[in-house]
């Protein structure tokens, strides 16, 4: 018998033994009958070290199972009189997602729920849940094949952290920049949940050193969140992260006086509670009262219409949005970006990869063997395509997966107690896999992502209320002790004002009717008049949108539900485009076109991490302060706007004439906060 092995392979193999015993073996069966370890040594001083080794290693993998969710029980044995000594097994009820009986409706709801997460952290995760409930439920088949689908992205880089010290109750610190300040503080913070409302992520938590609960942006992270591993506490079970999304942005609304030109700044005119003042202005110009309630997100807004709009009041608004342009117009003037020391060469020549590799170590091959199994248990002849698609891995890794399994059993490693896996014609049988044909439980990622999702479905039109409750409690039982999860994270998918348009279109949708729209073009600040043939909703964090064919354009096109202004009925749909033959909502949202731009921008790298996701963006090395982007638009006129959203974090850097016009668009836009009476009469200065 072989003593050194691959470590997954012993690992996989000790769970094999554990998991088909009743009674359980002792540590001397383990040692010289389970194949990976080693056996006595020859003499007395070999074996002093080789059976110490032995129980450090033991000891080491019993850890590292119960890190993946698989429990080792010890019980005791009086068998032997000479010497006490403990039994180990690993029981099914334990290790097995239980049986569950979903009808169709319920599991393409768990398809949706699990789907939503594609874009973020918990994307492999709910794939994971998905295929393990499927097993468990003999569907074959699962798809998000209905007309409303949702996405949600998770790409702060602290939010990894936090999830990490959410589940195990550890402490966090980290640098926070408040709403208004320029530096960051420190806090020490206690991580109760994590949530996402207006498309922005939210923790939830007991500052230490303020003594009280706090919410903080993930956004507004200055600094990479540190976990004290050493220091755990006990998190309040009554805790909802639900009950505080809800009171975010309830309350009195701020407001704000905001001077547009006649016919201009359409979307801040179309805001819930916005009117036009009596009092006179410039000629040609009106003063608008809008109502908002995040005024950093609101600064965001104002600012991205740069010279067609100018705070009034209050002062903390204004000097907010004058501040962006200022840092933005500085930016494309000096070519570098915040935080950047030196404007360092971009190297276009040497991509970058997004995000963090994650390094496929013992644990996640092990996961990944341990569901590889009851899946081409359930699924005999399946293709190795459709293997290597469903595990995202490649067919040189899969064929390193298929010799693990085959020299992996139960001890004795003998005909019939080795599993037998094989291609045959490309497709993939195995046998005598008979121990691990049920899924493992659910991790904590798994039965979070699912449960979370299934929540968050509830407030989306065209739900059955029936199958929604049917799927969410077959979870809440399978996560066990696990489902408190879903109490801690959470999501709205939809806010209020959009709901009745997303109600409308979907039923548009289910009787294949036409819609005449009147939508705001918000790069270039302009309504137009559309029918459309909506096709699918989707949504993007927050974003709604409905797809559509657009006889205007006479192609499909993506609108945003919440620039949708007026919707009425415009007969039967034309085209018959309702089959979508398998279209998904990608991270950018919308399709390259052949005629889009290549456009280079500049950003520092927190902020890159950000952008690239939502625009589908290749990243290039500029160093440890910058990253080059390369995004494709169709409409240069959004690039502007984005530029003062960003604040001076990026900058355009090609092609040469688009960066001149933004430089210069940036800059008007900043000059108006130098020189308010140019824009505004002196009568509309001050807080108002």
């Amino acid at each position: 018998m072989p003593t050194k092995i691959d470590a997954t392979e012993r690992l996989l193999n000790l769970v094999i033994a554990l998991l088909g015993t009743n009674r359980g073996y002792s540590k001397s069966y383990i040692r010289s009958h389970v194949n990976g370890y080693a056996g006595e040594g020859a003499t007395a001083a070999q074996e002093s070290k080789v059976g110490v080794a032995f129980e450090r290693m033991f000891e080491r993998d019993k850890n590292q199972l119960a890190a993946l969710g698989i429990r080792v029980s010890a019980t005791n044995s009086y068998d032997n009189e000479l010497e006490e000594q403990y039994l180990y097994r690993i029981d099914p009820k334990d290790y097995q997602v239980p049986q569950l009986r979903l009808d169709e409706p319920a599991m393409n709801l768990l398809a949706i729920a699990a789907n939503l997460w594609s874009e973020a952290t918990f994307g492999a995760a709910a794939q994971s849940a998905l295929r393990k409930i499927a097993t468990r439920t003999g569907t074959s088949w699962y798809e998000d094949e209905t007309t409303v689908s949702s996405r949600v992205r998770t790409a702060e880089p602290a939010f990894e952290p936090l999830w990490d010290a959410l589940r195990q109750q550890k402490l966090v610190s980290f640098d926070y920049r408040r709403s208004g300040a320029e530096e960051g503080t420190t806090r020490t913070v206690q991580p109760w949940g994590l949530g996402n409302k207006y498309g922005q992520w939210y923790l939830a938590g007991f500052d230490v050193d303020k003594g009280e609960e706090r919410n903080y942006r993930l956004s507004r992270f200055t600094s990479e969140v540190k976990v004290h591993t050493g220091q755990s506490f006990d998190r309040p079970t009554a805790f909802f992260i639900s009950t505080v999304l809800e009171r975010l942005g309830t309350g009195d609304p701020y407001s704000a006086q905001v001077a547009v030109p006649d016919g201009a700044a359409h979307s801040l005119r179309s805001r819930l509670g916005t009117v036009v003042l009596d009092t006179p202005a410039r000629p040609g110009w009106q003063v608008l009262r809008v109502e908002y309630r995040e005024p950093e997100l609101m600064a965001d807004d104002v600012a991205a219409l740069g010279a067609q709009a100018h705070v009034v009041a209050p002062a903390g608004l204004r000097e907010a949005v004058a501040g962006k342009l200022r840092r933005a117009a500085d930016a494309a003037a000096k070519g570098l970006v915040a935080g950047a020391s030196a404007a360092a060469p971009i190297h276009w020549d040497k991509p970058l990869k997004l995000g963090k590799a994650k390094r496929r170590d013992t644990p996640d091959r092990l996961l990944r063997l341990l569901s590889l199994v009851p899946y081409l248990v359930a699924n005999p002849g399946v293709s190795v395509a459709e293997v290597v698609a469903e595990f995202a891995i490649t067919e040189k890794q899969f064929q390193r997966d298929l010799d693990t399994l085959n020299v992996s059993g139960k001890p004795g490693y003998f005909h019939g107690d080795l599993m037998d896996a094989t291609t045959e014609a490309g497709q993939v049988f195995i046998r005598d896999a008979e121990t691990l044909a049920s899924p493992l439980r659910l991790s904590h990622e798994e039965a979070c992502s699912v449960l979370v999702g299934l929540h968050a479905l509830t407030a989306v039109p065209g739900r059955g209320e029936a199958a929604l409750a049917q799927a969410t409690e077959a979870l809440r039982n399978v996560a066990g002790e696990d489902a408190w999860l879903a109490d801690a994270v959470g999501l709205e998918l939809v806010l209020g004002p959009e709901m009745g348009h997303l109600a409308a279109l979907q039923q548009a949708i289910n009787d294949s009717r036409s819609c005449a729209i009147r939508y705001l073009v918000g790069s270039r600040d302009e309504l137009s008049e559309r029918i459309i043939e909506p096709l699918r909703l989707f949504s993007m964090d927050s974003a709604w949108y409905v797809r559509a064919w657009c006889q205007q354009a006479q192609d499909r096109r993506s609108f945003r539900v919440d620039r949708i202004e007026i919707l009425k009925d415009a007969g039967e749909q034309k085209h018959g485009l309702g089959d979508q033959t398998g279209w998904q909502p990608g991270a950018g949202i919308y399709d390259p076109g052949s005629h889009d731009l290549q456009v280079l921008l500049v950003a520092d790298p927190a902020t890159a991490q950000r952008l690239a996701p939502a625009y589908n963006a290749r990243m290039f090395d500029g160093g440890p302060d910058q990253v080059g982007l390369a995004i494709s638009v169709g409409d240069t006129a959004l690039i502007g706007p984005l530029m003062a959203r960003l604040g001076g974090h990026a900058r355009v850097a090609g092609p040469e004439a688009l960066r001149i016009a933004t430089a210069t668009w940036l800059a008007e836009a900043a000059s108006h906060y130098d020189a308010v009476g140019e824009t505004v009469p002196e009568t509309h200065r001050g807080d108002g």
